[in-house]
């Protein structure tokens, strides 16, 4: 017999559904149902549900792998009290089933049948105690469970109100058809838990996997405004929400790369973090799956994933049990978290059936030719399959892509977009971030937000403006600027909050409330300090932090991982400006530390994870960090320094072994400790940071001879090379790239063996060895031939372009060059594109062929703006001032380097900010302005900062030469003396040669003439070895000028004419310096 309590809840839902969308109240639907139909037949509509509901888990259970629904039992007693909320005295009372027939509509008014089975669903669990929170997949299990015996009880229900006046009685005290509004629920309901939606396995669903259906799409909530400043979801697109981008050939990308899946293979869609590939994906995505001529669509958000792809398995039985044409996407796929994608996409390969569209950032495409990683195996077989795999890079946004995004913001939001799309792309062309995408720049250019702070009228537009003034409110929360009064928290407080969501949401663990609690660990957990904490949290709600209602997403609340990232960079930066005594010595980030420390102890402190408890709560997070420590730790660990490395700038927030405010969970293995410190000393490499990113890889070298990991170990001491050579260690530099070689052939890794054979290389061109760098890119071009290696033999043609250009071989630099352009432009590697570019130019300009150097240049920084190559751009501004300074233009060259200046700071790249001040310096010293001197000895404060002592010789020399130009020689001789010595010291033959040859000038100039005239011919016989005309023709040029200030005409004249022999010597249009040597031997040389 059918417990008597379900007869009350079958009359409250099948009231619920009738009156659904419409004006009618529930209340009255379910009055009349209890008046107007026999009590039996009520009973029968209850069985069917109850009876329904338990083979429907059943079957669920049966589906599933987990087996989550087994021990599910349906008391109803305990349902109805979940639902109905009855109070306690009731439950043993003699008047509980008067108090049960009576029950009030448990539903809420405008519920719908959607509402009503989410809330049994939540009830049954929560009966069974039952944490739905961190259990997405048994909600949805139970909600299809419910679904199917609701809608059998609807079926029933007019089955046996069939023949009965009650729909006259519906008509006419509520106006609805009854049997039109049955008929709509039952068709709510099959929607609900469509059969379709089962395709996908629970380990697959684990792994971030959802299929598209109807049921999905209904579950989950569309965020008109939100959306735009936090991301677009599924739902989001579905909704039309997001524009539709324009193609390369078609009116809109989506249906250009939907044809393009269809009539041939795999695309892989490529572009700038926050350009809109993820929207694009989803768009294709979205109309795939209402074309009723294709197959289902399985789709990774990585945005949404919660954890690793592990289980290839369960997705491939569910394309296997799939009918029609499947499109699988996967976000992020080069990503360690979604890359397993990658051997499926393999698998498939002659599936016509089955397309993959996946979604990569350029520079996770992009390869170091000189890095090894330490799975060479895997990492090889990933790239393979990716060149393997047609590439769709991302269209540049045009002035119709921002006039739909404004059309389709306006038409969502109800707002008004002010300024034009002409002035709208404008804006966003000249405002480049390095890593940031221009539909996201576009994003905040719309104006969206808190009425009190994003549309007053003294607030700034832009991204950057956007995440500078709220940090700039938590950090300075009592300042004027401050967006709002946040100075009644504590400071410290306030501060370690921003820092913590923001390093939850770029990492993308995910902002919950209790991780943010657990800044208890720092600040104590007492009630106050969580109250405060919870009230920091509200008061950044809706300008700083959106809460997340997305279905099944556990986040208390969302951001853009990028602007959290800015967020975090505005964080590093402060921090890296703050002069410490040591670099080495310097702590990591404070505020960062507390995060991470607080976050990290979480699985290792008992007293802290139960003192967290104590003050939050139950909490679904904290009994996952208990149910899977080890790996939960992993992810986290893994998920923080992923981001560290792909964003170098990030750097300061995590320090080094000896320096880092924090330490990494107790329960992490020794091999994710390892990983970690290799991952540090990449990042710190990666801005600059060389000496702490040597005491990483010195770190990771030892660890790798304890495991005796030979292919660990030829990973760091080639890492250690790149690093020593960067500090101008050359010897020590060849000596870890030789051992990196000899491990490498031992264990007959042909990659790593090229990867070290070109290390070499750039060590013997540094040291001045030019036939040897040439014999070591000879045979590493052989190795990457041999392995068809495309992208490494590109590399190699350019290396080897480079040496045969600094020889004076220009014809053979030239056809290096464009054969390594050839190659890239036939891989689509648009980023080698502009470095080739790059590099005929500077053959062009060895040519003195300015102008096409200018072109070739002008062509490389179109590219790297097009792919937001922030640094390539920094080079290709770099090198277009030098041209424009060899043409006397020094306005425009001024302009280049302050150019290339601005990037190189934006990005922390403290090397390239060097070689921009010094380039600036020599601009000043061309105009004799006095403030040459301080860009070189700006420069120079750099290079010794990060213990670049290649850069120092060279900015010391500069500031020696500055100094004669000015009339300084005595002052000069101290720079140039020690330029010499450092240059000898560390083996640089060429910076050697050319600080001798100052060195001489400035004796010449005090009267030691023997002597600088012996220096002076040492510094030319070492540069004519060299091959290096245009440094012996600058030498000669200063001691033409000393010679001739000191009244020694004849000498004057006789150098003048050793010039002009020597460019008359070589077979090169040298016109330029022919014209130079004219400005300081007028009337000098013979008649020519």
């Amino acid at each position: 017999m059918t417990d008597p309590v379900v007869l009350p809840l079958c009359v409250n839902l099948v009231a619920a559904g009738i009156t659904a969308g419409t004006a009618a109240g529930a209340d009255k639907a379910k009055d009349i149902i209890r008046r107007r139909t026999h009590s039996e037949d009520l009973e029968h509509v209850a069985t069917e549900f109850s009876v329904s509901l338990q083979e429907a888990i059943e079957e669920q259970d049966a589906r599933s792998e987990t087996k989550e629904l087994a021990n599910v039992a349906v008391n109803w007693e305990d349902v109805i009290e979940e639902l109905a909320d009855l109070p306690d005295e009731t439950t043993d009372s003699p008047g509980r089933a008067r108090v049960r027939e009576q029950m009030p509509f448990i539903f809420n008014t405008g519920d719908t049948e959607e509402d009503a089975v989410r809330q049994v669903a939540d009830a049954i669990a929560a009966a069974n105690g039952f944490d739905l929170t961190n259990t997405p997949e048994l909600r949805e299990n139970l909600i299809d469970a419910v679904s199917q015996a609701y809608q059998s009880a609807i079926a029933e229900f007019q089955h046996q109100i069939a023949g009965t006046d009650l729909a006259d009685v519906f008509q006419q005290e509520l106006q609805l058809d009854l049997v039109d509004r049955l008929e709509d629920v039952q068709h709510q309901l099959s929607t609900l838990q469509e059969v379709n939606e089962r395709l996908l396995e629970q380990p697959a669903r684990n792994d971030g996997f959802r299929q598209l259906s109807t049921a999905y799409f209904e579950r989950v909530p569309v965020s008109p405004e939100r959306s735009w400043r936090t991301t677009f979801t599924l739902a989001d697109v579905a909704a039309g929400i997001p524009a539709r981008r324009c193609g390369r050939e078609c009116d809109t990308a989506a249906e250009e790369l939907r044809e393009l899946l269809l009539e041939s293979a795999d695309r892989v869609v490529v572009g700038r973090a926050g350009a809109g590939k993820s929207t694009l994906c989803k768009q294709v995505a979205v109309d795939w799956y209402r074309d009723e001529a294709t197959g289902p669509v399985f789709y990774r958000d990585s945005d949404q994933a919660q954890s690793h792809f592990q289980h290839r398995e369960s997705l491939r039985a569910a394309i296997d049990r799939a009918t029609g044409h499947v499109l699988v996407v996967v976000e992020d796929v080069v990503r360690p978290s979604a890359n397993a994608a990658l051997r499926l996409v393999e698998e498939y390969d002659t599936d016509s059936q089955v397309s993959f569209l996946l979604d990569a950032r350029e520079e996770d495409l992009e390869r170091d030719p000189g890095a090894q990683r330490l799975d060479v195996s895997r990492d090889r077989r990933h790239r393979e399959i990716l060149d393997n795999i047609e590439p769709y890079p991302l269209p540049k946004i045009s002035e119709t892509d921002v006039a739909r995004t404004v059309d389709a913001f306006e038409e969502v939001t109800d707002r008004s977009v002010s300024e034009s799309p002409t002035k709208l792309l404008e804006t966003i062309q000249s405002e480049f971030i390095e890593g940031i995408g221009s539909y996201l720049l576009l994003s905040f250019h719309l104006p969206l937000g808190d009425s009190a702070i994003d549309r007053s009228d003294t607030s700034t537009t832009g991204l950057e403006a956007h995440v500078r003034s709220r940090y700039e409110t938590l950090m300075n929360p009592g300042s004027d600027d401050a967006l709002r009064d946040l100075s009644g928290f504590d400071s410290d407080l306030l501060a370690d909050v921003g820092a913590m969501v923001a390093l939850l949401s770029a990492s993308k663990i995910g902002i919950h409330r209790e991780l943010v609690h657990a800044l208890g660990y720092v600040h104590g957990h007492d009630r106050e300090v969580h109250e405060e904490i919870a009230a920091i949290q509200h008061e950044l709600e809706g300008w700083f932090l959106f809460e997340s209602d997305q279905e099944g997403q556990t986040p208390a609340y969302s951001m853009h991982p990028l602007w959290s990232t800015l967020y975090l960079r505005c964080l590093a930066r402060d921090h890296s400006e703050k002069k410490s005594p040591s670099i080495l010595t310097e702590k990591s980030e404070k505020h960062a530390g507390h995060a991470l420390d607080s976050l990290f102890a979480l699985f290792g402190d008992v007293e802290h994870r139960e003192s967290l408890a104590a003050q939050v709560g139950s909490s679904a997070k904290l009994e996952e960090l208990l149910s899977e420590p080890d790996e939960t730790a992993r992810e986290y660990v893994h998920s923080v320094f992923d981001l560290v490395t792909e964003w170098p700038v990030l750097a300061p927030l995590v320090g080094t072994v000896e320096t880092a405010r924090y330490e990494l969970p107790e329960n992490c293995s020794k091999e994710t400790w390892r990983w970690v410190v290799r991952k540090r000393g990449v990042a710190h490499k990666g801005r600059g940071a060389y000496k702490k990113s040597q005491t990483e890889f010195k770190e990771h070298l030892q660890f790798a001879r304890r495991k005796e990991n030979r292919q660990g170990e030829a990973a760091s001491l080639n890492n250690l090379g790149l690093v020593a050579k960067k500090l101008g260690e050359n010897d020590d530099a060849r000596e870890y790239h030789e051992e990196s070689l000899a491990i490498t052939r031992e264990l007959g890794d042909r990659q790593g063996e090229a990867a070290s054979l070109n290390n070499l290389g750039l060590v013997a061109g540094a040291l001045g060895e030019l036939d040897d760098a040439r014999e070591y890119y000879e045979e590493s071009l052989a190795i990457t031939r041999e392995l068809g290696d495309r992208q490494g033999e590109a590399a190699s043609l350019g290396n080897l372009g480079l040496v045969a250009r600094a020889l004076g071989e220009l014809d053979d630099a030239r056809e290096y060059h464009e054969e390594s352009l050839a190659i890239t432009r036939e891989l689509g590697d648009r980023q080698g594109e502009a470095v080739s570019l790059n590099n005929l130019g500077l053959v062009a300009r060895a040519l003195g062929e300015y102008e096409d150097a200018r072109e070739y240049h002008e062509e490389s920084l179109a590219i790297t703006r097009e792919l937001g190559d922030r640094q390539g751009e920094a080079t290709s501004l770099n090198n277009l001032g030098v041209v424009a300074k060899k043409l006397g233009e020094n306005d425009d060259a001024r302009e280049y380097y302050e150019e290339s200046l601005a990037i190189t700071r934006e990005l922390g790249d403290r090397q390239g900010e060097a070689t921009s001040l010094g380039n600036l310096g020599l601009v000043a010293r061309a105009l004799g302005e006095y403030d040459a001197r301080e860009y070189h000895e700006e420069s120079l404060a750099i290079a010794r900062d990060l213990g670049d002592r290649e850069g120092e010789a060279s900015v010391l020399e500069d500031l020696g030469t500055t100094l004669i130009v000015e009339g300084n020689p005595d002052d000069a001789d101290e720079y140039l003396e020690r330029s010499l010595d450092l240059a000898q010291e560390i083996g640089i033959p060429r910076q050697a040669a050319l600080s001798c040859g100052m060195v001489a000038a400035v004796k010449l100039a005090s009267g030691d003439v023997e002597t600088a005239r012996e220096e002076r011919e040492t510094a030319l016989s070492s540069l004519r070895e060299m091959g290096l005309l245009p440094d012996e023709l600058r030498i000669l040029r200063h001691h033409i000028r000393v010679e001739r200030n000191h009244g020694d005409v004849d000498q004057a004249r006789t150098l003048c004419q050793q010039a002009h022999n020597r460019i008359d010597s070589v077979d090169l249009p040298l016109s330029h310096h022919r014209e130079r040597l004219e400005n300081v031997c007028p009337g000098l040389a013979d008649d020519r």
